[in-house]
């Protein structure tokens, strides 16, 4: 019997809208032929393995099926050719193929017991999250071997945009690396909800097909099944969470290219990026534009809406199976992993090449009056004074230095005398050696030794923990990778068991 011309639109006695099928349907088809044709090629492969061995479809029916299946796995996604809109959806077309080679009768056991959708969105999924985690990773990798360089640098440090303390620049690039790696954390925790089979969760009920769930489960990598069978078809949270997850990183590296950003102006001059990666202007000849950063900011609101477009379409539904959560959720949160891994790669390959300049960096440290934290602090520590009143003291002498003109190394022993009188009626007897030691960056930085401080001892050994904990985490990153070849290796294993069976 020649294959139908439709399929599962026995019930409507009308063809389809042809702006509505052009409009809509089409571009569905065409993004689910490009994304997924493999992995419904893989589910159709996993779940006939099944049902020949729960005995539910006879043998000589699976190995004509898994014949036909393996073909059109070679052949790609071109196979199912144009969008017809007799078969409406990417599925029909591929069973339409199946239809023609092997019959109906063949062809129409992969029905048994399942109805979409398929897991086809999270089979896709959890290799692009893990895509994203490998470039990562990579960051990660450059950014601990840049701290390890720069674990002495010092630098100043802000707050309100202000000076504040000065740190090292090594302790700047870990905080990024802590910040990546907690990023990095939530994406894992993405995946594991991502990792869960809704295979044979039937329309919403389950099936009274006596079929087996975990076995298709493990053939296609899933690390189990997502149990209640509503949830199955009416979930939408593997997307939010990947998408919660994908812009937070966005904001982590959005927020650490504006720094340097801000670090590669002319009024800064604390980093200077390759001029493969500037731009010039068409009217001024001396410009050197760091454009990279302004794209990946760009993107990462980008993947900030594309993130909340998730929510927004799915928002506002009721709990069950809809084109909404099933296929529009999908085209922002794709485009939401393509840019940030984009941007992710971008902001590596700047990183090789970026220059620190040391020198202007300690001199703003020492700008600011940003030591003077420090001189509070042996104010207190040599007198009977509380921090707060030291405080009040000092912020009498830098008022002082601010009228005079005078930078935080001329503050004198007299001029914190005579604060110290106006406020407290008695001289502090301070060293010359003690004031100016107090107010140095670099005896600054190394004093701030207390656990996760700036000093470059401590430094050093948060950098030797944290390669540590990169080293655990790629181990973990391999492991999930490695799952999933091994699923695809036992998968086609079982395949060809059977082929050669018959």
């Amino acid at each position: 019997m020649p294959p139908s011309k439709k399929i599962s639109r026995e019930r409507l006695q009308e063809q389809l809208n042809d702006e509505y099928a052009r409009e809509f349907l089409k571009p569905a088809f065409e993004f689910q032929r490009a994304h997924f044709y493999h992995a419904l090629v893989d589910t159709h492969r996993a779940w006939v393995i099944m049902l020949l061995e729960s005995g539910l479809v006879p043998r000589d029916h699976v190995e004509k099926l898994l014949r036909a299946l393996n073909e059109l796995r070679g052949r790609g996604p071109d196979a199912l050719g144009e969008f017809d809109p007799a078969f409406e959806y990417f599925y029909s077309h591929l069973e339409h193929l199946l239809t023609k080679q092997v019959g109906e009768e063949v062809a129409g056991h992969i029905n048994i017991g399942r109805t979409r959708p398929e897991p086809l969105v999270r089979m896709v999924l959890r290799e692009k999250l893990i895509e994203v985690l490998e470039k990562s990773h990579r960051l990660r990798r450059q950014l601990l071997s840049l701290a390890d360089g720069e674990s002495d640098t010092i630098m100043p440090q802000w707050t309100h945009f202000q000076p504040a303390q000065p740190a090292t620049l090594g302790h700047y690039l870990l905080a990024i690396v802590d910040l990546l790696a907690r990023d990095e954390r939530r994406l894992v925790r993405a995946y594991e909800t991502v990792n869960e089979c809704t295979l044979g969760c039937g329309a919403l009920a389950g099936t009274s097909y006596a079929i087996n769930r975990e076995r298709v489960a493990t053939l296609l990598g899933f690390e189990g099944v997502r149990e209640n069978s509503l949830d199955c078809v009416a979930t939408a949270d593997h997307m939010s969470e990947s998408g919660a997850g994908l812009a937070g990183m966005m904001v982590s590296l959005s927020r650490f290219c504006h720094d340097l950003y801000v670090w590669s102006t002319w009024e800064f001059g604390f980093a200077e990026i390759d001029d493969s990666f500037s731009g010039s202007s068409s009217m001024m000849p001396q410009k050197k534009n760091p454009y990279p950063f302004e794209y990946i900011r760009s993107r990462a609101a980008l993947v900030i809406a594309q993130s909340s477009a998730v929510f927004e379409i799915t928002r506002n539904t009721p709990f069950q199976d809809l084109k909404d959560v099933e296929e529009e959720a999908v085209y922002p949160l794709f485009d939401a992993v393509e840019h940030t891994g984009a941007s992710l790669e971008l902001l590596g390959r700047i990183l090789r090449s970026v220059k620190f300049n040391r020198d202007r960096l300690r001199e703003q440290a020492a700008a600011g009056y940003s030591t003077t934290t420090e001189l509070a602090a042996l104010i207190h520590r040599k007198t009977d004074m509380s921090y707060r009143t030291a405080h009040r003291i000092v912020g009498h002498v830098v008022a002082r230095a601010v009228a005079e003109g005078a930078d935080a190394l001329e503050i004198s022993t007299e001029w914190i005398d005579e604060a110290s009188r106006q406020i407290v009626d008695r001289s502090l007897h301070l060293t010359s050696d003690e004031v100016r030691k107090a107010l140095d960056p670099d005896s600054f930085v190394r004093a701030h030794s207390s656990t996760g401080g700036t000093a470059p001892a401590e430094v050093r050994r948060m950098l030797s923990n944290r390669i540590v904990t990169h080293q655990r985490d790629e181990a973990q990153l391999a492991s999930m990778r490695l799952a999933l070849k091994q699923a695809k290796e036992r998968l086609d294993t079982e395949v060809d068991a059977v082929i050669q069976r018959v």
